[in-house]
């Protein structure tokens, strides 16, 4: 894994800056980002072990996509899932609450008793 910068990347994969950024953006090219003083720099990250100095093939890049699309829908799928669990949860919590407001201060006391 190499780290480029964002030129070193367009001349390395033969692509405009612009083209570069768009790929960025739809995910088939990774970048790492680095505090560089008040701003960050953001560096390229390409694998020396594809072919074509980090290029895919237009059916691989496909491939990859579609893996993309279908990892983001599960990712929505499950922050559904943790949103709908975390209600609950705040439901439950207030339940239990209502529920020790409702009993008074000494029922526990009398449990731990006996």
């Amino acid at each position: 894994m190499r780290l480029l910068t964002k030129a070193e990347a367009c001349r390395e994969l033969s692509v405009s800056l612009s083209t570069l950024d768009r790929r960025i953006a739809s995910g088939e090219v990774c970048t790492k980002r680095e505090p560089h003083g008040q701003r960050h720099r953001v560096y390229v990250m390409l694998d020396e072990d594809l072919p074509g100095n980090g290029r895919l093939a237009d059916s691989e890049l496909v491939a990859a996509q579609e893996r993309i699309r279908d990892l983001k829908g599960q990712v929505e799928l499950l922050q559904g899932q943790l949103e709908m669990e975390r209600r609950r949860n705040g439901e439950l919590a207030d339940e239990l609450k209502t529920e020790q407001a409702r009993r008074g201060p000494w029922w526990r006391f009398r449990q731990l008793r006996g």
